[in-house]
């Protein structure tokens, strides 16, 4: 039996003095495609941000690997676990091959650039999830699928072991859902990345993810 790559262990968590979770416990092992699903305020977004170490948590344990992830640097956490939030909202006028490449931040020095080895890290990033043809297009007008995809880029940049996606499918297209969905299931299959997605479409997710848990007000309803 593998050790699991992340772990929550009685983990409550509040806004203010609002409590989202209540010693929810989880264990996600390494290759894993889960998708979290709940109504909205039922604390989907919130998992993903305590196992990311966006959020601290208020009582239990965050664990990577064994080791309390309050305990990573922020750099040495970013090569492992990628984000990849809901909103993507950008007020510089960034290319898309620039957005990708800032995937490559968490292994750059201060005051160094980017290799020729990040740009080719970055390109392939670009070819899975098929926006190389975006490369020179501002990022804020492209659609908001290409956007999503470009973010994937990103955080596939990172070369992460593990990657968190909020809502990756909302507000989309079919089109552009089961586009992401496919991506996102070639590199569990192929690269052996294990994933956790937040999401809100039960059929969509019980044909993609191998395993579903359902939250609803802080808490683990269904896991299997």
């Amino acid at each position: 039996m593998k050790n699991p790559t992340l772990q929550l262990k009685d983990v409550s968590f509040a806004y203010s003095s609002d409590p989202v979770l209540k010693y929810l416990s989880l264990d996600i092992e390494p290759g894993e495609f889960i998708g979290i699903l709940g109504p909205n305020g039922s604390g989907k977004s919130t998992i993903l941000k305590l196992l990311g170490g966006i959020l601290r948590n208020d009582s239990g344990n965050v664990l990577f690997k064994d080791k309390e992830i309050s305990k990573y640097k922020r750099k040495t956490l970013a090569q492992s676990i990628a984000w990849v939030p809901q909103e993507h909202p950008m007020v510089f006028p960034f290319q898309v091959s620039e957005i990708v490449l800032m995937g490559r931040h968490p292994y750059l020095s201060p005051l160094t650039f980017e290799s020729q080895k990040d740009f080719e890290i970055a390109g392939r990033a670009m070819e899975i999830t098929e926006t190389t043809h975006l490369s020179t297009r501002p990022f804020n007008e492209i659609s908001g699928g290409e956007k999503q995809r470009v973010m994937m880029a990103c955080a596939i940049a990172q070369e992460p072991e593990v990657m968190l996606l909020d809502e990756p499918t909302t507000a989309l297209d079919i089109k552009y859902q089961l586009e992401i969905l496919n991506i996102l299931q070639r590199l569990n299959r192929d690269n052996g990345m294990t994933l956790v997605l937040a999401m809100h479409d039960l059929h969509m997710a019980s044909k993609y993810c191998h395993r579903l848990i359902l939250i609803n007000k802080g808490q683990i309803i269904k896991d299997g």
